[in-house]
C-alpha cells in the first residue's frame, strides 16, 4: 500500500480516535451554556444558550430549591491556587535538593534512590487514614496548611526522579570549575547546576501544581470546610440525594479545566523534554 495512502488512512482513525476522547469534555462545555430545562436533553448544542450557569459559580451563587444550593466558588478557587503553588513550589525545591544529593554525592547509596521510587506506588488512599490523624496531632487538619504538607509526601517521589535526570543533563566539569573559584556546594548548586536544569525543574513544578489542582479524595476528607475547601472538592456538592445541578457543575468543572488546559498547551514541547531529560545525551 502506498505511504500516503496509510499516512492519510492513520491521520483519520487519530482524528477518530481524539474525536471520541473530546465528546464528553465538548459535551460538559455545551451543558454548561444550556439552562435548566435543556440539562436532560441530548444535544451538545445549547437551543438558549445562556451565561447563567457562568455567572451562579463565579458571581452570585445559585438556588435550586430541594436540588441544593452553593455559593460563589472564588472562596475555594483560590484556595486552590494557593494550595497548587505553594505544593509545586516546595516540591520543586525539596525534589532538587534530594536529587542532587543523590546524584551528585550518592546519599543513601542507589536503595535510597529506589526506595524514593517506590513510594510512588503505593496507592494514596492506602495512606490516607494515616495523613488524617497526623494532619490532626499537628493541628493542620481542615487547614491549606495540611494540604501543602500532605501533597508533597505523593509528588515528592516522583519529582526526586524527574531533577535526577535533569542533573544527569548538566556537565560536571562546569560544577568542578566553579568550585575550583572558591565556590560552596551550595552554590555551586543554586548558581551553577539548578539554572541549568531549568527545564526538568519547570517539569516537575508542573506536575506538582497539576497534580494539586485536580486532586479530590485527599482535600475531601482533610479539608472539609469552607475555609480549606478547594474547588476541586467543592464541585462535589453540585451533586446529592436529589439530583445534580449540570449546568452549574459543568461550568464550575470548565474553570477547573481550563488551567490545565492552558498550562498543557502553553509547555508540551518543553514538558516531553523534561520528561527525556537524562535519558537521550
Amino acid at each position: 500500500m502506498d505511504k500516503r495512502v496509510i499516512g492519510i488512512v492513520v491521520t483519520l482513525v487519530s482524528w477518530a480516535i481524539g474525536v471520541i476522547y473530546l465528546l464528553p469534555f465538548l459535551w460538559m462545555i455545551g451543558t454548561s451554556f444550556k439552562p435548566i430545562g435543556e440539562w436532560g436533553l441530548p444535544s451538545l448544542i445549547p437551543e438558549s444558550p445562556t451565561l447563567r450557569n457562568y455567572l451562579e459559580v463565579l458571581i452570585t451563587g445559585g438556588i435550586y430549591g430541594v436540588r441544593g444550593h452553593f455559593p460563589p466558588i472564588v472562596r475555594y478557587l483560590f484556595n486552590s491556587i494557593v494550595v497548587s503553588l505553594s505544593v509545586a513550589i516546595l516540591t520543586s525545591l525539596l525534589g532538587s535538593l534530594t536529587a542532587y544529593g543523590i546524584l551528585r554525592y550518592r546519599a543513601g547509596g542507589t536503595f535510597f534512590a529506589n526506595w524514593i521510587l517506590s513510594l510512588r506506588m503505593i496507592p494514596p488512599v492506602v495512606i490516607l487514614y494515616p495523613l488524617v490523624v497526623l494532619t490532626k496531632v499537628l493541628g493542620l487538619y481542615n487547614s491549606l496548611g495540611g494540604l501543602v504538607f500532605v501533597y508533597p509526601v505523593i509528588t515528592l517521589p516522583i519529582v526526586t526522579w524527574f531533577m535526577i535526570g535533569a542533573f544527569k543533563s548538566v556537565p560536571r566539569e562546569t560544577e568542578e570549575a566553579a568550585m575550583l573559584d572558591g565556590c560552596t556546594p551550595f552554590q555551586v548548586f543554586i548558581m551553577i547546576a539548578l539554572p541549568q536544569a531549568s527545564i526538568g525543574l519547570a517539569t516537575s513544578a508542573i506536575f506538582a501544581f497539576l497534580f494539586s489542582w485536580s486532586e479530590f479524595l485527599i482535600p475531601l476528607l482533610l479539608a472539609p470546610s469552607e475555609s480549606a475547601m478547594p474547588l476541586t472538592a467543592f464541585a462535589g456538592y453540585f451533586s446529592n440525594q436529589y439530583g445534580i445541578l449540570w449546568g452549574p457543575l459543568s461550568a464550575a468543572a470548565v474553570i477547573i479545566s481550563l488551567p490545565v488546559i492552558v498550562v498543557a498547551i502553553g509547555i508540551q514541547k518543553y514538558l516531553v523534554r523534561g520528561l527525556t531529560l537524562g535519558f537521550i545525551r
